[in-house]
């Protein structure tokens, strides 16, 4: 039993294999070199995300800091608004200060020497 000898059509069957097979090798290829762009890409751009996420986050309790800060100041100057005078007691004072009017107050010492002006203007009769 003799091998049959190659036939023309056989050998082209293998080469036209080969050349698939290579074909096959060189797309799959690319398509790896793609995926670890894309697999490195989205590392890159997930780490910048979770440091600007970490940001964020000092940024979000520094804010929150501070407004705890501002909110305790307001609530003390609240509070101390409250103990000043409010407008009908500033009014009552005015009004009191109005009827009294001190400016026009004299000392012991003015109306002492107004009294002996007047005597020595007037003298006794």
């Amino acid at each position: 039993m003799t091998k049959p000898p190659p036939t023309q059509t056989q050998d082209f069957d293998q080469a036209k294999m080969y050349l698939w097979v290579k074909s096959l090798e060189g797309k799959a290829n690319n398509l790896v070199r793609e995926i670890n762009l894309l697999k490195n890409d989205f590392i890159n751009k997930n780490n910048k995300l979770n440091k600007e996420i970490k940001t964020l986050n000092t940024d979000l309790t520094t804010t929150r800091r501070t407004l705890d800060q501002t909110e305790q100041k307001m609530n003390l100057i609240i509070k101390e608004l409250k103990k000043t005078a409010g407008a009908e007691e500033v009014a009552v004072l005015k009004k009191y200060m109005e009827f009294w009017n001190p400016t026009t107050f004299v000392t012991q010492k003015d109306l002492e020497k107004a009294l002996q002006q007047k005597e020595i203007n007037n003298p006794k009769k």
